[in-house]
């Protein structure tokens, strides 16, 4: 940790004193690099010696923006967006049923370790005895498959998870296997079991609390067979769980790893509604620690203060630029650097990445919180405009707009108006119609086509099933009225068939059909 401390975090400390240089230096850097690359040379990388030479030269990008010079680059093993060829990629959903394959380089994994050894350190140098027991952590795999090509794909909270300092990775609870079974039932009970199996646990992390909620489930649920299970091997643990269960019903998970101190996971965005009902397993001693805004595209954010949960922009991975929330959905995208943003100011957030991501805009909103010296304080808010995400599903308008409009065709059907609403307390969608009744089952299996990650969340019980509820006529009409009442002009209303529960202000289950 000393080591840690001398050659990683300090350095990083110092660069928030000079957000701007550091931030510059490193666009300028990562530019130089990727120079001669078939995307660098279309836009000049070579001329480019400012922010502002940046700005003129090259756009703001989505991924399928770039998803030909990705696609090229695999298949010719050619510079089309990198010098370096990725040596794997993260996969995540896009807005269209082809996934979204980011490409992970050599420099990249020494990042992401660099990274999560400033990470270790934080929670050490705050959270007395966070590392002298076993660790929990729960992630999906690394190597979740292989392109035609052979070239490996997987996952971003499995890549960090081998990116561990060692000292941290030995003291895992579960083998890495069990991450790979595609039987959720059958995952989430050996998880559950080899964690309570293990009574010195200092820290649990996991990405999602909803993994958290689960665990506790099968405990609730299972929790005779589990110690039956555990017995065979470690009769005298089985005989202590037996005890508490005998006595208080395992509801208390610090008498269960009586060495807990930390739980590391998302506690912002549509995860903090979760954050309450996670406290009711532990007792007031143990820190929720922020894991830090991580998405598959780049890390933006690394928590600095466990015990606050203060995040700072990871200016030493990634060039980043901000345009203020109403005017980038206005249509005003006027975009700002590090040291422009504001403090109690929401922004949408692009990166440009070491691995090829340019002015990158994943269609997040950040929030300024404070200050570490000259750099700004962020925490992630929610996913922007058209996409929702309860629990890591991600999903997005066109993927809802294309799985009702096929049953549509289906059944021949005729629909006025129909909304999907994701409601982030109950971890369930509910799509409302005005027309002909639809199924629900298909157009749950259409969503599970078009969105992997929203499949693989529903499997595992993360996500509850989606619910249906037809609209009396002319709903969809009152609706679009209650909008225009609050000031939108007709001829700029859209509706919007995918939003939060908390974002729509109209009351659709006041129109509920009960027949």
């Amino acid at each position: 940790m000393t080591l840690i401390k001398i050659f990683m975090w300090d350095p990083l400390l110092r660069l928030t004193h000079k957000p701007g240089i550091a931030q510059n230096e490193l666009l300028l850097g990562i530019l130089k690099k990727n120079a001669g690359t078939v995307y660098g040379k279309q836009h000049e990388f070579v001329s480019i010696n400012s922010y502002d030479d940046f700005c003129n030269k090259v756009p703001v990008n989505n991924y399928e923006a770039l998803r030909s010079y990705i696609e090229k680059q695999e298949l010719e093993k050619k510079p089309y967006l990198n010098m370096q060829q990725p040596v794997m990629y993260m996969q995540t959903s896009g807005t269209i049923s082809k996934p979204k394959l980011i490409p992970v380089l050599k420099q990249s994994i020494s990042q992401y370790k660099k990274s999560q050894h400033i990470v270790a350190y934080a929670n050490y140098r705050k959270i007395p005895g966070v590392y002298k027991g076993r660790i929990l952590a729960i992630v999906s795999p690394a190597k979740e498959g292989e392109l035609e090509t052979g070239t490996s794909y997987g996952s971003m909270s499995g890549l960090v998870y081998q990116s561990m300092p060692f000292f941290i990775r030995k003291n895992y609870v579960l083998p890495s296997e069990i991450f790979e079974i595609k039987d959720y039932e059958k995952k989430y009970y050996l998880i559950t079991k080899y964690a309570l199996a293990e009574k010195y646990i200092s820290m649990i992390a996991t990405a999602n609390p909803t993994t958290i909620v689960r665990i506790r489930k099968v405990i609730d649920e299972q929790a005779a067979a589990l110690i039956e299970d555990i017995r065979s091997d470690n009769p005298v643990r089985a005989l202590e769980l037996e005890t508490l269960l005998n006595k208080n019903g395992l509801v208390d998970f610090c008498t269960i790893w009586p060495q807990l101190k930390s739980i590391t996971t998302w506690t912002d965005g549509s995860c903090s509604s979760l954050i309450p009902l996670i406290k009711t397993y532990f007792n007031e001693n143990i820190h929720i620690v922020e894991m830090g805004y991580l998405s598959s595209e780049f890390r933006g954010g690394i928590t600095i203060d466990v015990t606050t949960n203060a995040q700072i922009p990871a200016l030493h991975e990634n060039f980043f630029e901000f345009s203020e929330k109403h005017e980038y959905e206005s249509g005003n995208m006027k975009l700002l650097t590090i040291e422009q943003i504001k403090m109690g100011e929401q922004y949408y957030i692009f990166a440009t990445t070491q691995n090829g991501l340019y002015r990158y805009d994943i269609n997040d909103i950040v929030e300024v919180t404070g200050y570490l010296n000259k750099t700004p304080l962020i925490k992630f808010v929610q996913k922007g405009s058209g996409v929702t995400n309860l629990t890591g599903e991600k999903l997005y308008e066109y993927q809802v707009l294309k799985a009702v409009e096929k049953n549509i065709i289906v059944h021949n059907a005729s629909l006025d108006f129909f909304v999907m609403i994701g409601c982030v307390n109950d971890l369930r969608y509910t799509l409302y119609i005005e027309g002909q009744p639809l199924d629900t089952s298909a157009i749950e299996s259409e969503l599970d086509k078009l969105n992997m990650e929203y499949e693989s969340k529903r499997k595992s019980g993360r996500l509850n099933p989606l619910q249906i509820r037809f609209l009396h006529t002319g709903t969809g009409e009152k609706y679009k009225q209650s909008i225009l009442k609050e000031g939108k002009r007709e001829a700029q209303f859209k509706y919007k068939h995918l939003q939060y529960k908390h974002d729509c202000k109209f009351d659709f289950d006041a129109c509920v059909r009960r027949d």
